[in-house]
């Protein structure tokens, strides 16, 4: 009769191999029960087949060695050594009753890597429901992961402290700093480094520190292969030795950089992995335990979520410094759009192809020479009232006043197809509010006011453009010269006049009536010229069908 000899939290077990199979495994199912996180739910069973025994891994984890060899079947005899996670059982001869059971060897134990998912972590580490003990055994030196409610409440407590230091950090970098201080102050690592995934997928390195060096000394040293792993599929790594270790010999990084016990646990948040923490010893195996593993686990859950908060953050006020910077140019709608795109559109200088507003009051320099300043400010305010409504209304940027002169763009930053579409019917819309405001201001007995627009579409330089001292979202080149000058000698009052480009792109949205070729100020040539035919109101008349 055979049996299995080993041990529990440093007590001697016996379990005698009757009947046909003998599981072995985490939970409490099965016949041998190996609490520990190295092993599997349903590790392995010990089977009788033709009158001999044998061990079959139930694809578990960390796999099955006899001997000191993975094995996925094979057959044992006495005096074999299964490791299973981090237990060693040895098979024996039943021994007779009056004699005690032989001492059970440990093979391979500073080789041994250990793999543990993060979903069995969050179903054995209830960390929000523990509840501190007085009593329970340390860990082992092997690494045997203690059930003991006292090697717990010291993680508890490391993770207090943790939670508090952690909540303080604001930016990225600065949560990355406390993380590996905390490492190096409670788990006994060498090196640390922080790798975070990148926006393409990658990986990258962000902090690395080396103990007894300065943080800008440290070299970035980590196993890719182990980072790799950790990061894909979720798990975490306790490895004694991992130049020993046959499932990383394709790690060309574990052999030049000497990492020997190492342990990486991914940064964390439920599902989502955002990087990974890798901390090794050069010089020592076995450096490492299963509770240094856990907390480091945890550690690495903590800090995922610091990490989010803090870019959280960082982008709440990016979007409020945009928001508060972008509000006199755009509706809120566009300033909401552009504040929520991460990918600083607004900030960029780049060649975009936009449709360009100039609106100018016809007659206002004489008009103003009769008018007392607060009567001015009023006129002003209210036609820009008007420019500026009009103009939100189709989603365009408000670019600048000039005196009694607007300046608006469609297109930019926000992609806007039909942009030139945008544009002309922003400039009727302001003909039409003007026409109505006429009718308020000769009601009050007052001259009415007229509005000459001019529009075109082309090709501009895009983005923030200005000096150290000042920088203005604006659009600059030759389309922008030409709208000027369009508006300044083609439009006439209660006009829109737009260029060739702007006409063809609106011509099954809008009537035309062609100008021919208008020589322009500073233009060396004519240049085909439309104005917009609008009806009594303003408003433009569609295209002929």
């Amino acid at each position: 009769m055979y049996e299995l000899v080993y041990e529990v939290e440093g007590r001697p077990q016996r379990f005698r191999l009757t009947g046909i199979e003998v599981f072995l495994g985490r939970s409490s199912e099965n016949e041998i029960v190996l609490n520990d996180f190295s092993v599997s739910r349903r590790h392995a069973v010990i089977r009788q087949e033709n009158g001999a025994w044998l061990v079959i891994d139930q694809n578990s984890t960390n796999g099955v060695k006899v001997n000191g060899k993975f094995v996925a079947s094979s057959p044992i005899v006495p005096g074999d050594v299964l490791t299973v996670g981090t237990f060693s059982l040895t098979v024996r001869e039943e021994a007779p009753a009056h004699r005690p059971a032989p001492p059970v060897p440990v093979v391979g134990e500073s080789s041994s890597t250990f793999i543990r998912s993060i979903a069995d972590f969050n179903r054995d580490f209830h960390l929000e429901d523990f509840v501190p003990e007085e009593d329970g055994d340390a860990l082992t030196a092997s690494g045997k992961r203690s059930t003991s409610a006292v090697a717990r409440s010291k993680i508890f407590e490391i993770l207090v402290q943790v939670a508090k230091t952690l909540i303080l950090a604001r930016e990225v970098h600065e949560v990355l700093g406390r993380v590996v201080d905390l490492l190096f102050e409670h788990l006994p690592v060498d090196r640390a480094v922080v790798v975070l995934v990148g926006d393409e997928g990658g990986l990258v390195p962000m902090l690395a520190r080396q103990r007894g060096k300065e943080p800008g000394e440290a070299e970035e040293i980590f196993s890719h292969t182990i980072v790799e792993s950790v990061v894909k599929n979720r798990v975490a790594v306790l490895t004694s030795d991992a130049l020993a270790d046959g499932r990383f010999e394709a790690g060309q990084s574990i052999r030049i950089q000497q990492i020997r016990s190492a342990m990486c646990v991914p940064l964390w948040n439920q599902d989502r992995v955002i990087g990974a923490l890798h901390v090794d010893t050069p010089l020592r195996v076995g450096s490492f335990t299963a509770d240094d593993l856990d907390l480091l686990t945890a550690l690495g859950n903590f800090a995922a979520v610091a990490i989010e908060r803090a870019r959280l953050q960082r982008r709440i006020e990016r979007e409020e410094r945009i928001r508060e910077r972008l509000s006199r140019y755009h509706s809120p709608g566009v300033v909401e759009e552009i504040a929520s795109d991460a990918s600083g559109v607004i900030e960029r200088v780049r060649t975009r192809n936009v449709t360009v507003f100039f609106a100018d009051i016809v007659g206002f320099t004489s008009a103003a020479e009769g008018m007392e300043p607060e009567a001015l400010s009023r006129f002003l305010s209210t036609f820009f009232t008007y420019a500026a409504d009009a103009i939100f209304a189709q989603g365009g940027t408000l670019d600048k006043f000039i005196g009694d002169a607007v300046m608006a763009f469609f297109g930019a930053p926000i992609v806007q197809p039909d942009h030139a579409r945008r544009a002309v019917a922003a400039a009727a819309k302001l003909v039409e509010n003007v026409k109505a405001w006429n009718l308020e201001r000769v009601a009050r007995g007052e001259p009415p006011v007229g509005v000459r627009i001019g529009v075109n579409t082309g090709n501009v330089v895009v983005g923030d453009i200005g000096s150290a001292q000042r920088v203005d979202y604006t659009v600059l080149g030759n389309t922008v010269n030409v709208a000027a000058r369009i508006e300044e000698y083609v439009a006439g009052p209660n006009e829109v006049a737009v260029g060739e480009e702007t006409a063809r792109l609106t011509a099954e949205d809008y009537a035309f009536e062609p100008l021919g070729d208008v020589k322009l100020k500073g233009l060396s040539r004519g240049l085909p010229c439309y104005r917009v035919k609008l009806d009594a109101r303003g408003v433009p008349l569609p295209a002929p069908r």
